[in-house]
């Protein structure tokens, strides 16, 4: 399948439920059929720049935001079920979601040379964080955890050359 993205904003992510795929456009979520059809949007007024989205257990969404350093989580018709606060402030923080541990993954970039990683059930009790010193790192571009739980970081130098780094 493949349709046309209808959004007058640059879209900042997406991710894919059992049949819907979520668009994280400005400071909204667009929520697509399969086909392509746009079905309904949601977290305008309730999300604050937001920066990355994962699907998680439910059908739920998960968007995490600088602005407010936060975790939204929505359910599959966009009802807002619960937020919480990340335990630090990043720039352009990404999330992902393991689905055995049902874990919430948190990859941000501080100062430099420091990319932390936070780990959060999935009611946002804290779990762990680690910090890997990465050098000329300019941002994290994309993350994903594989069923096993490792992570892969998807990251941009200052000379904009790329690389995945794999934890």
């Amino acid at each position: 399948q493949k349709f046309l993205v209808r959004e007058e904003f640059w879209v900042r992510g997406l991710t894919v439920t059992n049949s819907q795929v979520p668009l994280l456009k400005g400071s909204s979520v667009s929520v697509y059929d399969t086909d392509g059809q746009s079905v309904y949007s949601f977290g305008e007024g309730t999300l604050k720049d937001p920066c990355d989205i994962t699907a998680a257990k439910n059908n739920c969404v998960m968007v995490v935001g600088r602005g407010d350093s936060c975790v939204h989580i929505f359910s599959e018709d966009g009802v807002h079920l619960n937020q919480f606060k990340l335990r630090g402030r990043y720039r352009y923080p990404r999330i992902a979601f393991h689905l055995l541990s049902e874990h919430v993954v948190i990859a941000g970039k501080k100062e430099e040379p420091v990319v932390v990683l936070e780990i959060f059930t999935n009611n946002g009790d804290f779990v762990r964080s680690t910090q890997i010193h990465e050098e000329r790192i300019d941002c994290i571009s994309g993350m994903t955890v594989t069923p096993g739980g490792q992570i892969a970081l998807l990251l941009q130098d200052i000379k904009n050359k790329w690389k995945v780094l794999v934890i």
